[in-house]
């Protein structure tokens, strides 16, 4: 089982049951994304990039669009300056935009559903 796999290892590399320390996380997953216009449109969301990257990128996306939605700051961009424009691969965006209906449609954002209007925009690479 994949418990049984994880005691082997954490055996085998002498790490402690109880935190995993050898979890290297990649600054970028640590670091603050500010959410601007310019910092949402920088973002690049390809297959082609290295997964950690593209994970950051991702985890930086989700921060601004639920900025947009929700936040006093990211609103008020939005209505000054119009929605972020996301760049990326077709299959990514649509998945994105997917999920985030979901998530409204469950409940899971501060948002009605009937009040939802995405904050960006899509500009496929």
């Amino acid at each position: 089982t994949g418990i049984d796999k994880v005691a082997r290892n954490r055996r085998k590399s002498r790490d402690a049951y109880y935190y995993n320390w050898l979890l290297n996380i990649p600054q970028g997953m640590k670091d603050p994304f500010e959410v601007s216009h310019e910092s949402m449109a920088a973002l690049k969301l390809t297959r082609d990039l290295p997964v950690e990257t593209l994970a950051v990128n991702l985890r930086r996306a989700f921060s601004g669009i639920v900025a947009g939605n929700v936040k006093d700051k990211g609103v008020r961009l939005v209505r000054q300056h119009g929605p972020f424009e996301l760049r990326g691969e077709r299959v990514i965006m649509d998945a994105m935009d997917s999920l985030l209906r979901d998530f409204v449609a469950d409940g899971r954002m501060k948002i009605l559903r009937e009040q939802y209007n995405p904050c960006y925009t899509v500009r496929p690479l």
